[in-house]
């Protein structure tokens, strides 16, 4: 794994702006850095093999789009690996508010809480302090398999409401792992087993980039790459999507198990990692790899 890097030296937000730092969304980001890396020939997934002309080729067209994504396909196929691979496409280090009371990582020059808002209002640039976000942390994901609406949205909090704390107030709420992940990348696994009710809290993430808690009208203009992993055998067996969360995903991915067997044994020595070098190196022969 590569060494992190410190991070970068301003610490108010009157110094990031002398920087000429200029703010982006998450999607925005990942397609300038994934460009980037691709007019300078670098290898995109390192280590995923026999998806070139297939599988690959359906990311890359989702990352520049900017859409959020299904990754479909059975066990063992590389998807979690893959979502968790999109991380390289992030900027090493970026910058936000740096604030005990804050939930979320809040953009310096874009902030969505009111509490993120009334700090840039409210004080000279030179008082805000700043820290920095490594990409390696802007990653959350979640199994599916008994996730409550509190764990991925939020909840109201009622250790806030015994404090004197309106219900309808913004401060009131505990946020969940998808607004925590805001300017980051979130992963559903096993999307078919996620409960009917989260599956439509999640509707309006997906189409109108906010989040609504228990129907009071607080909103949040959330940035979030969401990503999502299914097996096809849960559609017809232990669960579903629903069609209008489906719609609101913008690319499926298909993948699939290797074409050929030389792949196959390809990805078999790859993920063995059995040492063929040293003092005691471990010798199989290409036969008895091919009948594995």
């Amino acid at each position: 794994m590569n060494a992190i890097m410190a991070p970068p030296h301003p610490t108010t937000l009157q110094g990031l702006i002398d920087t000429g730092w200029e703010s982006k969304t998450v999607k925005h980001e990942i397609r300038d850095n994934f460009t980037r890396m691709l007019a300078a020939g670098e290898e995109l997934f390192p280590g995923i093999v026999g998806y070139d002309d297939t599988v690959i080729p359906e990311i890359n067209l989702g990352l520049l789009a900017g859409h959020d994504m299904l990754f479909l396909g059975e066990k063992g196929q590389a998807k979690s690996r893959i979502m968790r691979m999109l991380t390289r496409f992030l900027d090493e280090w970026i910058p936000y508010i740096d604030h005990p009371d804050l939930p979320i990582h809040e953009d310096p020059t874009r902030p969505i809480s009111g509490l993120g808002r009334r700090l840039v209002a409210e004080h000279d640039p030179d008082e805000i302090k700043i820290a920095w976000w490594h990409r390696d942390q802007r990653y959350a994901e979640r199994l599916s398999p008994g996730t409550k609406f509190a764990d991925i949205i939020g909840e109201i909090d009622p250790a806030k409401l015994t404090g004197g704390v309106s219900m309808s107030a913004e401060e009131a709420l505990s946020f969940g792992l998808i607004p925590r992940m805001h300017r980051g990348i979130f992963a559903m696994n096993e999307l078919p087993e996620l409960d009917e009710l989260v599956q439509v809290g999640l509707f309006n993430i997906l189409e109108e980039r906010d989040v609504q808690i228990r129907g009071y009208p607080i909103r949040f203009d959330i940035d979030v790459l969401i990503l999502f992993s299914a097996n096809p055998a849960t559609y017809n067996r232990s669960g579903k999507v629903i069609p209008q969360l489906k719609d609101r995903i913008g690319s499926i991915v298909h993948t699939h198990y290797p074409r050929d067997r030389d792949l196959g044994i390809q990805i078999m020595q790859q993920e063995a990692d059995i040492s063929l070098d040293g003092d005691f190196p471990v010798a199989v022969p290409y036969f008895m790899q091919e009948i594995v």
